[in-house]
C-alpha cells in the first residue's frame, strides 16, 4: 500500500481528509447567492399584508355575528382609528344593552375576540383608493361613531345601518382594502387593484 502524500510531497497522516479553503469560499458564495435571490420571495408584500388583515377583520366580525345568533346576545364592535385597533364587546348581563365605556366585563365576556391590533404597518384610512360601490362616506370607517352593533338576530342595529371599514399600509397608499358590512349581517372583503375595487 502506498502512503498518501499531499501537494507538498509529504506524507499526510492515514485517512486524513477535509476541505481545502478554496471549496468551502466557492460553497459559502453558493450559499450567499441563493439566499440573495430566495430572501426577497419570502417577504409579504404590503398589497398582501393589507388583505390578509382584511379577511382576518371580516373573519372576526363574522365571530361577532356568530356570537349574536349562537349566544343570543347583543355583540359591539367599536373600531379606534387612532391606537390601530378594535374592540368586541357583548351583553354579558342581558340587560339590552352593550356598555363599552372602559369597563372590561364586557369584553371579557367575548374572550375569543376581546380586543385586537391591527396588523404591522396597516392603519385605518382608504390612501389612494376611492370609495367601494355604494359607500359615499370618505372616513376610514364609515359606521356611526366607529361602532357595529349587532342585535340578537345577528343583524347590524338599527335595522339597516350600513357601513365600510377600510385599510391602508403605511408605506404604500395603493395598498388598500375594504371590509363592507351589509345590512343582512353580511361581511365582504374587498381589495384595490389596478385603480378598481375586487
Amino acid at each position: 500500500m502506498l502512503p498518501i502524500v499531499n501537494g507538498n510531497g509529504k506524507r499526510s497522516p492515514r485517512g486524513a481528509s477535509g476541505f481545502t479553503i478554496v471549496e468551502l469560499v466557492i460553497v459559502m458564495s453558493m450559499m450567499i447567492i441563493l439566499v440573495g435571490i430566495v430572501a426577497p420571495r419570502m417577504r409579504v408584500s404590503s398589497t398582501r399584508q393589507v388583505q390578509g388583515t382584511a379577511h382576518q377583520i371580516a373573519g372576526h366580525l363574522e365571530l361577532a355575528r356568530t356570537r349574536a345568533l349562537g349566544q343570543r346576545q347583543l355583540t359591539r364592535v367599536v373600531f379606534h382609528e387612532n391606537d390601530r385597533t378594535y374592540t368586541a364587546y357583548v351583553d354579558h348581563d342581558r340587560d339590552g344593552s352593550v356598555s363599552n365605556n372602559g369597563t372590561s366585563d364586557e369584553v371579557e365576556a367575548f374572550f375569543e375576540f376581546g380586543e385586537r391590533e391591527l396588523e404591522m404597518f396597516v392603519d385605518f384610512g382608504r390612501g389612494n383608493a376611492s370609495t367601494i360601490p355604494g359607500d359615499d362616506a370618505l372616513d376610514a370607517v364609515t359606521l356611526g361613531s366607529n361602532t357595529l352593533d349587532l342585535s340578537v338576530q345577528g343583524v347590524p342595529e338599527p335595522w339597516g345601518t350600513t357601513g365600510t371599514v377600510y385599510l391602508v399600509h403605511q408605506d404604500d397608499p395603493n395598498a388598500v382594502a375594504a371590509i363592507s358590512i351589509a345590512a343582512s349581517g353580511s361581511f365582504k372583503a374587498w381589495r384595490w387593484f389596478q385603480g378598481e375595487w375586487q
